[in-house]
């Protein structure tokens, strides 16, 4: 049986949605992660060439907002009350980074250009929340989002700027788009923790009456 307090808890995150929604595009910017300088940089190796490489200015982590933040369980006794959450965030956007550098191959070491494009990006995770009552209102205290799980429907890199042999460095979209994913989720993952708790907690406590 759900405790009584699960559902007006509920009501309570979907009030703050809206007004977390409204800041946290303006905090992203603020806090230098839209567009975010340096991803990654690396060197890889293909074929008969080798290529160093930076991946840098990701925009688009400005677009997201909150699909819905939900109380999984509600525990406690008196007017004391915690439990765990989970949430969804989708992208408005597209992420896009820059890709510049250099590659070697036989005699030839022209520069590169190009860029990475990641779509349908979403964002899940579990938290934690404290809550308190006096027996004629409950209030929302704290969030503390404990972990963030970055997917996307699709990615792709092109790589350009190298004149006559760009066909031959084809291979390098894959190798630098693997190589990178890594460091992009895990940027992304780590961000959305840190920007959530701060922005959720400045609006916090939210009460309702019972």
């Amino acid at each position: 049986m759900s405790n009584p307090y699960t559902e007006i808890l509920n009501q309570v995150l979907k009030a703050l949605i809206p007004k977390l929604n409204g800041e946290l595009g303006s905090e992203i910017k603020k806090g230098g992660l839209d567009p975010y300088p340096h991803v990654a940089s690396g060197s890889e190796s293909f074929g008969i060439g080798k290529a160093s490489y930076s991946v840098t200015n990701l925009t688009g982590l400005s677009s997201l907002e909150f699909v819905d933040i939900v109380v999984n369980n509600v525990s406690g006794s008196n007017n004391s009350l915690s439990g765990d959450l989970a949430y969804h965030v989708q992208l408005k956007s597209n992420l896009s980074t820059n890709i510049s550098g250099q590659v070697a191959i036989l005699f030839a070491e022209p520069s590169i250009s190009g860029s990475i494009t990641i779509s349908g990006a979403t964002i899940s995770g579990e938290g934690t929340f404290s809550s308190s009552t006096d027996g004629t209102k409950i209030c929302l205290n704290t969030i503390n989002v404990t972990s963030s799980n970055f997917n996307y429907a699709d990615a792709n890199a092109e790589i350009n700027g190298a004149g006559i042999i760009n066909d031959i460095i084809k291979p390098l979209e894959n190798l630098i788009l693997d190589a990178v994913k890594g460091d992009i989720r895990s940027l992304i993952s780590g961000a959305i923790k840190s920007i959530f708790n701060q922005q959720a907690n400045g609006l916090l406590p939210q009460c309702t009456n019972l």
